[in-house]
């Protein structure tokens, strides 16, 4: 594939998530299994037995895929860059169907194709940038337009055709859908855009086309009632919604001009940007997490490099914590019942107070380059260039499990899932 415009690389890097439906997913495996996306390949481990069950490769995704993939109990939702969409089955990684997305406009193409490739001409930018969203019997995912034009896309999960393709204003589309009240949000740029589940446009109840000032880089969250995001000016807000899904401000009047998102402010829960770390932090992945009361973000202050992770009170946006970093946090996030990210020297573990309960070295040869997941018998898990990589708690040396050379690229975001037996 082509190399990303210059341009529009720094843009790109802000992506990231999971949702409600994704958490609650029971996956029966036979062994604790983890799950990799990287170098456009998705690589099944199971770790009890110490080897590689199944590998699926896209031949034209070999210089890294930057989209993660989604899940329900029998099967993963992998898109590409390339505009290829997969659906592997979890335990055998064999491909139920194969769904192509057009250079320009969308093709309705879906195909058996075991070989794992297709032969398409790839656009100047990559088609797909983000993770697709499971739910009941459909996925939605967004793509950037590979050079066209963008849309929101809606695929049929029992045979990957297209149930329905909607245009969205933007190209930056590098984040999960997000499920509240039935409706299905998309942050694009500085438009936060609202579907039905069959894929129509819909109103807030509000004046119609205000977006908000700067673009919304975080991957949003939900609790199935609020709606929680943030700017990349690091504001961060808390939306309620009816059953409607409509806000609940006290402003109805939908001709009013000051009903919108930065006039009526009585749609908010709450508005927050912290005072010491008042930007977006520009990790690779744009976190939050929202797990209980809490929800977390990832800040940065304004004229040095100190980041933070914040967690705040999800019902009243006051803040609860803070755990502060003098250097970059590359990645981080909810991983069984603990906060587990790193930065370029350390890895580090917190509990949900964000106490930090206990760190460990990085060596160049032991880099991460993946998130961090917890297993069922607290060890930790990630891949580096050898293969899967566990730590040893009590020397804090980290070790190869399962060798399996790989390389970083740069236009890649390796991602993994572990699932317990």
């Amino acid at each position: 594939m082509k190399k990303l415009l210059v341009s529009l690389t720094a843009l790109f890097a802000f992506f990231g998530c999971q949702n409600k439906q994704t958490q609650d997913t029971v996956v029966n495996v036979p062994n604790q299994t983890v799950v990799f996306s990287f170098n456009g390949k998705v690589v099944n481990f199971d770790l009890d037995n110490k080897k590689v069950v199944w590998e699926y490769t896209s031949t034209q995704d070999g210089e890294g895929n930057r989209n993660k993939f989604d899940f329900d109990e029998t099967t993963l939702y992998m898109p590409f860059e390339s505009g290829k969409f997969v659906a592997l089955d979890i335990l055998t990684g064999k491909e139920k169907w194969m769904y192509e997305a057009g250079q320009i406009g969308m093709m309705d193409v879906a195909v058996d194709d075991t070989s794992g490739g297709f032969d398409t001409e790839a656009g100047s930018e990559p088609y797909f940038m983000g993770q697709p969203l499971q739910y009941q019997d459909k996925v939605y995912t967004v793509t950037t337009g590979g050079g066209s034009y963008p849309y929101f896309v809606i695929l049929n999960k029992e045979d990957g055709t297209e149930f329905k393709a909607e245009g969205i204003e933007t190209k930056f589309n590098m984040y999960q859908p997000v499920l509240c009240q039935e409706n299905i949000f998309v942050n694009s740029a500085i438009y936060l855009n609202k579907y039905s589940l069959r894929g129509t446009p819909t109103s807030y109840g509000m004046y119609e086309g205000i977006t908000f000032d700067s673009p919304l880089y975080t991957q949003m969250r939900s609790d199935d009632e609020t709606l929680y995001f943030g700017e990349e000016d690091g504001k961060f807000y808390a939306i309620p919604f009816n059953q409607d899904g409509n806000v609940k401000g006290d402003n109805d009047d939908i001709m009013d001009p000051k009903n919108n998102f930065k006039d009526n402010l009585s749609i908010y829960k709450w508005r927050y940007q912290s005072k010491e770390y008042p930007r977006l932090a520009t990790n690779f992945d744009s976190n939050t997490v929202l797990y209980g009361k809490t929800y977390v973000i990832h800040v940065r202050k304004s004229d040095s490099d100190a980041q933070a992770l914040i967690g705040l009170n999800a019902k009243t946006g006051e803040e609860q914590w803070s755990y502060g970093s003098t250097e970059e946090i590359v990645n981080w996030h909810k991983s069984g019942e603990h906060l587990v990210g790193y930065t370029m020297t350390k890895v580090f573990v917190l509990d949900f107070q964000g106490k930090e309960l206990a760190t460990y070295p990085i060596t160049e040869e032991f880099k991460p380059l993946t998130n961090i997941e917890e297993t069922k018998d607290g060890q930790l898990v990630f891949l580096t260039i050898r293969g899967v990589t566990t730590i040893d708690k009590t020397s804090k040396q980290a070790k190869v499990l399962i060798a399996y050379e790989t390389k970083e690229e740069y236009h890649n975001t390796a991602y993994i899932k572990y699932f317990k037996n």
